[in-house]
């Protein structure tokens, strides 16, 4: 690596996004270039087998430990919105509310996600030294690069998250991301609370599209829980003495609130199973409605068919000469059709 004032200046000349404090730095690299990627494989000596990872979103949840930094890598949900005009961004611009934690600073809270949304997978991977931490995530992440943005501002979110070394940063950094993801299962748990008031009303292709699409995305959600669950359990139990010290208690916090997480996806995914089969039942019921009355309508029919078709025949029949035969004929019909309905009323199948 590079002398510090070198690298600071290279830093500077490559316009990498940079935050330092007490010797500790934050750097937060959101989509970033093959230049930028170089950089770190230059003077951090990050392996290029996992930037390239990174680029190519090829890695799963893991933590690797080197001779001079980890890696951390996880997987945060994001939703992809679609482009929105200048006054719908000035609606959703994040707002601060006090952390659950610390009072002394605020944090980011983002808009919930609209129902009928796809939850998809955003990568964020962490590069955890002595003196630094490198944070490279996409677009889908905006919690990280509004924390970025308070430690540029003033000494005291510096203070507040950096003062405590590379590794509380990281926690920090985590925290909030994890601390997230629960707007998510909020949703979800909303999602299925509607549905459940819709199942009475006839809306059958819309339910139906809340319910394949909530399954869907409990099911992307488990896919990025269940592997960070050993991931923090490690963590809590001291198996990385980089990453560990006085920091075992912090991750238990995470390991916890990941676990809940956890609780409310199975509850939220037997919830929607039970609903899914309540509603199947109630269509099959409802389809099975309407194929009784159509048949009971296509048996009354067939006979008053069969007889219009005879007579309709070109060939001698009874009566065919009598003037009244038409009467006598619709007589017939009408008597038929009565006995059938009291014959299916007698069996209650009407």
């Amino acid at each position: 690596m590079y002398p510090q004032a070198d690298l600071n200046q290279e830093v500077i000349l490559m316009n990498i996004p940079t935050v330092t404090h007490n010797g500790i730095s934050f750097i937060n690299l959101s989509k970033p270039t093959d230049e930028q990627v170089k950089f770190l494989n230059k003077n951090f000596g990050f392996s290029m087998l996992n930037l390239e990872d990174y680029l190519y979103k090829t890695q799963i949840p893991k933590i690797e430990m080197y001779k001079d930094y980890s890696l951390l890598v996880m997987d945060i949900p994001f939703i992809q919105q679609a482009a929105k005009s200048k006054k719908e961004k000035a609606a959703g611009k994040p707002f601060f509310i006090p952390n659950a934690i610390s009072s002394r600073i605020s944090l980011p809270i983002f808009p919930k996600a609209a129902r009928k949304k796809r939850i998809s997978v955003g990568e964020v991977d962490f590069f955890i030294g002595k003196d630094y931490v490198v944070v490279l995530h996409d677009e889908t992440t905006p919690q990280i690069d509004e924390l970025f943005e308070m430690c540029k501002i003033t000494s005291k979110h510096r203070e507040e998250l950096m003062g405590k070394g590379s590794v509380y940063l990281l926690y920090r950094i985590i925290d909030i991301l994890v601390d997230s993801v629960f707007s998510y299962i909020d949703d979800i748990s909303n999602t299925i609370d509607y549905i459940d008031r819709q199942l009475d009303e006839d809306r059958s292709v819309s339910v139906i599209e809340d319910i394949s699409m909530t399954r869907r995305n409990i099911v992307v959600f488990e896919t990025m829980i269940k592997p960070a669950l050993p991931i923090f359990a490690d963590l809590e139990k001291g198996k990385y003495k980089e990453l560990n010290g006085e920091m075992m208690p912090y991750w238990s916090n995470i390991l916890d609130h990941l676990q809940k997480i956890w609780e409310r996806l199975e509850d939220n995914k037997e919830l929607i199973e039970g609903i899914s089969k309540s509603y199947e039942s109630f269509l099959s019921s409802r389809t099975n409605e309407i194929i009784k009355v159509l048949t009971l309508f296509t048996t009354i029919l067939l006979p008053l068919t069969l007889i219009a078709s005879i007579y309709g025949m070109n060939v001698p029949l009874p009566f065919e000469k009598d003037p009244n035969v038409f009467w006598l004929v619709m007589l017939v019909m009408i008597g038929t059709a009565v006995v059938m309905v009291a014959f299916f009323k007698l069996r209650d199948w009407l």
